[in-house]
């Protein structure tokens, strides 16, 4: 093979090299899976043995890389993040009006969406993701996000040393002037950012000989002028490339010079690929792996925090319901024990009734107002928790205001909960902390892969090309053949030359250096790697009990939530009867009493088992739409029942969709 095509194909195998790792990073960006599941598990995980390259559908904060072009300084400036808002939406303030907020369901909603601060803490999550997915492209380790788990076993150093790690140019010295034959490892690079450096230096030596033989002058004044550039990366191939060229211009007054100034220029293109250990995509690009499972741990970790807040705001808001219609029972209370009052008073005064009697009336209305006033600062209380949960801080406008709850307590309806198979199968699908524990369990199978390939020894083949060149102005040429020698005389004489001359016979490959061999490391007992695998195997084993431990807690929660909501219409029912029974006997303890055949004490017992009634009732009907709300939140249901828009979430701005009656519900999936 001659050198120009060895020259060529060293060229080839680095692009080829290149291409592959563009493909292993790219190649299935635009395929999408759903996340895998744990396998061995029950039907409500299903396994899923392809694993997706494509970040988290749905991701719309953008966190990545900025381009050197049309900004070369682009990369090493300070990424933009803008300040946190913590001024209100402007919803909240058109809400306002006249001391008074009227507050639909939907409404509190959507304000929760837009100023609740659990949601916006949360909500960094997803560009911390982002982050963290943009480091390891880079070559870094994965740090992990909120709910996401990393198996230590990955890290051969400390958490954060990066992929691979190697030489940042050539050891070999570019140019090929570091003398002596064989072959020239320029070693292995780190992955996974290109770099590039130069390095520049002059030098003036006076330097004192012992003789005239060597320089033909007792002292020889050198001025050296030495650059140095070179260029290389590395994938997650396991393979590193390196191209350095460097030269020198060196000026002497030695006599004996064949060139003076000598202009020296050489280039080393290098080629590195590790064979056994580090070898492969799996090998090495296992913290890109993990960091894209993290972006959608961070989306799953999201979503738990938003139903989480969502659920909080619903229960408030059924419990200002509550204690709206607490308000009304003790009113009618309030009410009843003022006419029971004043009806003694008339009776007293045309003396058909004792006096004792308006007195025990006036007591019960004192106990009465007790009660109301009690129910009015609970009532107070509680819409202080829901402006806390639906503004970023509460401003003097809405701590005046008062909080006028427009909708109802949910009425039970035959569908609103389907059978428990159904349930389940919801459960398995939606809830969050099911996806997060079978995303991490493949973060441990990402490390028992990458740590099994530790295991193997370190063979690593390597190839370099390095053409020389060397010229300048010639000081001595070859005069006639010395006849006691056979070898040409030198004779002074002066023939020009420099850079060009120098780079020309670099570009010809003149004076050519090949060189390929390869590395080999046995470790004997190998304990670090048997270790390091022997952790990540168990950690897997460990988090595959935690999958099913997690499936387990799920399927409790939507057993629990069924009973619940079977109990709370239970009560309903119940409670409903028992304000009718109250409210009949009433009305005839009071007929009777006016005829005479009763006495102030039995109605005041009456009326009182009909507040009591009438609360238990209101307190039935809050408890089932709280039923309804853990029953949505176990099976992973309550953003979709409730139309909140998984997007509007994320963004932080509500954009409603008409409700037009017959349509589906456009649920919105991480």
């Amino acid at each position: 093979m001659n050198p120009r095509s060895l020259r060529w194909l060293i060229l080839a195998v680095i692009l080829a090299f290149g291409s592959r790792q563009v493909k292993a990073q790219t190649g299935s960006s635009s395929a999408t899976s759903p996340p895998a599941q744990a396998s061995g598990q029950s039907s409500m995980a299903q396994p899923s043995s392809t694993e997706s390259n494509q970040p988290a559908a749905g991701t719309n904060v953008d966190f990545r890389s900025r381009n050197a072009f049309p900004n070369p300084f682009a990369p090493y400036s300070e990424p933009v993040v803008p300040a946190t808002s913590l001024s209100n939406s402007s919803l909240l303030q058109s809400l306002t009006q006249n001391g008074k907020v009227e507050l639909s369901l939907t409404d509190a909603l959507d304000l929760a969406i837009q100023n609740n601060l659990d949601i916006a803490v949360a909500r960094y999550n997803l560009p911390l993701a982002q982050a963290d997915y943009l480091r390891t492209r880079g070559g870094g380790a994965a740090r992990g996000v909120s709910g996401e788990q990393l198996s230590s076993a990955i890290f051969a150093g400390a958490i954060g040393g990066g992929t691979g790690a190697g030489s940042s140019g050539s050891t070999g010295g570019a140019g090929g002037f570091s003398g002596g034959g064989g072959a020239t490892n320029t070693g292995s690079n780190g992955c996974c950012d290109p770099f590039f450096g130069v390095n520049f230096g002059w030098d003036h030596r006076y330097t004192p000989l012992g003789n005239l033989i060597v320089s033909g002058v007792p002292e020889v004044i050198t001025q050296n002028t030495s650059y140095t550039a070179f260029f290389g990366q590395g994938f997650f191939t396991g393979t590193s490339y390196t191209i350095a060229g460097s030269g020198f211009r060196q000026s002497t007054t030695a006599q004996n010079s064949l060139f003076n100034p000598e202009v020296p220029l050489g280039v080393t293109i290098g080629v590195n690929q590790h064979l056994l250990q580090g070898f492969g995509y799996r090998a090495n690009a296992a913290n890109l792996r993990e960091a894209k499972n993290g972006l959608r741990i961070a989306d799953s970790t999201f979503r738990l925090q938003v139903m989480t807040t969502a659920a909080q705001v619903l229960n408030l808001y059924y419990t200002l319901l509550s204690d709206k219609e607490q308000v009304r029972v003790q009113q009618e209370a309030v009410n009843y024990s003022a006419k029971l009052l004043s009806d003694n008073k008339k009776q007293v005064e045309i003396g058909t009734l004792a006096p004792i009697e308006v007195v025990r009336a006036e007591s019960e209305q004192a106990t009465d107002q007790q009660n109301l006033v009690v129910a009015e600062t609970t009532y107070r209380e509680d819409q202080e928790k829901l402006k806390t949960a639906i503004s970023k801080h509460v401003e003097p406008a809405l701590a005046e205001a008062e909080i006028d709850v427009t909708d109802k307590l949910p009425e039970p309806q035959p569908g609103d909960v389907p059978p428990l198979e159904e349930a389940l199968k919801l459960a398995g699908e939606n809830r969050p902390e099911i996806v997060q524990a079978d995303l991490n369990l493949r973060n441990f199978e990402i490390a028992v892969q990458s740590v099994r390939n530790r295991l193997l020894p370190t063979l690593d083949a390597f190839a370099t090309y390095a053409p020389t060149g060397l010229s300048g102005n010639q000081v001595l040429c070859n005069g006639p053949i010395d006849p006691t020698t056979g070898r040409p005389t030198t004779i002074p004489c002066l023939i020009p030359g420099g850079v060009s001359q120098s780079f020309t016979q670099v570009l010809h490959s003149k004076f050519p250096d090949y060189s390929f061999g390869l590395n080999l490391t046995i470790p004997i007992r190998n304990r670090t790697a048997q270790a390091d695998a022997a952790t990540a195997l168990l950690q897997q084993r460990q988090q595959q009990a935690a999958v099913q431990r997690q499936i387990n807690q799920v399927q409790q929660d939507v057993r629990n939530a069924e009973i619940a909501v079977t109990q709370a219409k239970a009560q309903i029912d119940a409670a409903a009867k028992a304000t009718e029974l109250a409210r009949q006997t009433l009305d005839a303890e009071q007929k009777k009493f006016k005829l005479g055949e009763s006495t102030t004490l039995n109605v005041i017992l009456t009326e009182r088992d009909l507040n009591t009634a009438e609360g238990n009732e209101v307190k039935a009907r809050s408890a089932y739409a709280q039923a309804l709300v853990q029953y949505e939140t176990a099976t992973g249901t309550l953003l979709d029942r409730n139309n909140i828009q998984f997007a509007n979430a994320k963004s932080g701005q509500v954009h409603r969709v008409p409700n037009i009656p017959g349509t589906p519900v456009n649920s919105s999936q991480p």
